[in-house]
């Protein structure tokens, strides 16, 4: 099993077992930063081409262990056309400095559910997400 996975039945296990058990499982993934976030409406603006199936944001997944970062968060933003929609958020990191990346590090993967806005609104993502 590749690490993302993994790290995708650790997500969904987690979620279950602190009983937030997604309406959903068929997953799609986004990576976000402060590059597509929109601080007039509070949410990251992506195009629904952004979203990726796991076996196709394998690889990239791969190369964000590899790169160095202290951590990385999956995740769980809700329901968008049926699919759990999970995003992969990394530390912001300045490139004057040096040591933001350390290489071979171990990279923790942490896990989050979904803002409780999300679930008071049927697990829809458009609290955090606007979708174009």
């Amino acid at each position: 099993m590749s690490a993302l996975f993994y790290h995708l039945d650790r997500l969904l296990d987690w979620l279950t077992t602190v009983e937030c058990q997604p309406p959903a499982q068929d997953v799609r993934i986004v990576e976000v930063g402060l590059n597509n976030y929109n601080h007039a409406d509070g949410t990251y603006h992506i195009r629904e081409g952004d979203l990726r199936t796991p076996a196709d944001y394998e690889v990239r997944f791969n190369e964000l262990l590899a790169a160095g970062y202290s951590w990385i968060n999956l995740s769980c933003y809700g329901i968008h056309r049926s699919f759990l929609i999970v995003a992969i958020e990394l530390p912001a990191v300045d490139d004057g400095d040096e040591n933001a990346l350390v290489p071979g590090c171990n990279t923790s993967v942490n896990l989050s559910g979904p803002r409780q806005d999300v679930r008071d609104r049927g697990w829809s993502v458009d609290t955090v997400l606007t979708i174009a």
